[in-house]
């Protein structure tokens, strides 16, 4: 229903233009997004989401096919699998640029024949050492302390006695 206007107001020309002085613009942009969406919106629902029997054998796949559909949440876990392990193993994928530090397989090495590498000369030096000291400490007999006085076997060939002889005739 219009109202009536008075004879001395001046009628708008269109209802736009009433809108538009009646709204700021944040107002005007959230109707006309809400009524754009409406036109937008299908009346029904499409579900346009494929299964697993919508979905092309294998067999007939190649790296340029569209892998798409298998991601779909309707199709099955084992046939996602599937599809996308022939994908990642088909040829234009599973290529090494070389530009990966772990790119190259480690797992074999080249035997190294006679060659000593530093870290192995090292390594024998240590064992050489703690084997001398072994053998140092192996020849040393045990000192035994009693008292003040130190007895050291007759074997010894070194005397740690720095006193000189006692005289037997004093």
């Amino acid at each position: 229903m219009k109202s009536r206007l008075p004879e001395n107001d001046v009628a708008p020309l269109d209802e736009d233009e009433t809108r538009a002085s009646d709204e700021n613009f944040l107002s005007r942009w959230s109707r006309r997004k809400r009524e754009a969406q409406r036109a937008e919106k299908p009346s029904e629902k499409v579900d346009t989401q494929p299964t697993d029997a919508d979905m092309p054998p294998l067999e007939s796949l190649t790296e340029d096919s569209d892998y798409s559909g298998f991601l779909s949440p309707k199709v099955s876990e084992a046939l996602r699998k599937k599809a996308l392990r022939k994908l990642f193993h088909s040829a234009g994928i599973n290529v090494r640029d070389g530009l990966d530090d772990y790119d190259e397989d480690f797992t074999e090495f080249a035997k190294l024949g006679d060659i000593v590498t530093a870290d192995l000369k090292h390594q024998l030096d240590k064992k050489m050492q703690k084997r001398f000291e072994d053998i140092e400490e192996e020849t040393l007999e045990p000192i035994t302390v009693v008292g003040e006085e130190t007895l050291i076997s007759e074997q010894d060939p070194v005397s740690t006695d720095n006193t000189e002889p006692e005289d037997k005739d004093s």
